[in-house]
């Protein structure tokens, strides 16, 4: 994970952001294998947030402890759930140095709905508003992966939708049900020449409600920079899903334009 230029808090931050995600905990072995850093490192910082309560130890375990929990509940209630969704995408934009994207289905298509550009000068973005054929981009196929073969043939034929060849619909299919196995579609050029895209749905309730995306120029993608942004789009899509399912607001609001619009 990235560092900031003070290097213990950014290994407490690292050490929140890794166990809020982690139901069966992690031992100090695993963290800091994890994190790349030397155990005789993590071990104070862990022994003393565990002293006060922001984590907790059992059976040789690390859990996120009772501090942290009524911290973040406090901080919880002064943000909608968009503000939180727009935050988490600009770290993950950092994080990665890409642009995030997020969008929601529209019939077979991908609607855009919010973006986060990255801070370098050439980066890719997708325009609010936009809607792409759902089959054909990583973004679609996030979006679609719960979808039976003969389901989405009913859906892409209702909308119209053409897809180029090679890309039949069944092979779209086989790539949207890998998606949902392992949690992450991928395109590399199907959309647009020289453009990688991977995405990983968001679910509320079991169901597919948004996905969120990370797209950058394919020149840029190197073995290293897909395996951090797969570990940091999954954290990413699970505190998300994680505020979702902790919040009373609408789902239906908190994904669309309108909800992004005055943030």
């Amino acid at each position: 994970m990235p560092q900031t230029s003070h290097r213990s808090t950014s290994r407490v931050l690292d050490v929140f952001d890794l166990l809020a995600n982690a139901p069966g905990g992690y031992t100090l072995t695993e963290i800091a294998r994890i994190l790349a850093s030397p155990k005789s490192s993590m071990l104070p910082i862990l022994q003393t947030l565990a002293a006060r309560n922001y984590t907790q130890l059992k059976n040789g375990r690390y859990y996120i402890g009772p501090s942290l929990y009524f911290t973040a509940s406090v901080y919880r209630k002064q943000i909608s759930v968009n503000k939180f969704i727009d935050m988490e995408m600009k770290r993950l934009a950092t994080a990665i140095e890409e642009s995030s994207i997020l969008a929601v289905r529209e019939g077979s298509k991908a609607l855009f709905i919010h973006m986060s550009a990255c801070q370098d000068p050439v980066h890719c973005q997708k325009s609010v508003g936009l809607r792409e054929d759902g089959p054909r981009g990583a973004m679609g196929k996030a979006l679609l992966c719960d979808f039976k073969l003969d389901e989405l043939a009913h859906l892409v034929a209702k909308d119209g939708v053409r897809l180029p060849d090679p890309l039949n619909l069944y092979q779209a299919h086989v790539q949207m049900e890998e998606a949902r196995v392992v949690n992450i579609a991928y395109e590399s050029g199907e959309i647009e020449y020289a453009i990688h895209c991977m995405a990983s749905p968001i679910r509320h309730g079991g169901k597919i409600a948004a996905a969120l995306g990370i797209i950058l120029p394919t020149f840029r993608l190197t073995p290293k920079k897909s395996a951090d942004a797969e570990i940091n789009l999954r954290l990413a899509v699970q505190k998300i899903e994680n505020v979702i399912a902790s919040s009373d607001e609408s789902v239906q609001e908190i994904f669309s334009v309108n909800g992004f619009r005055n943030l």
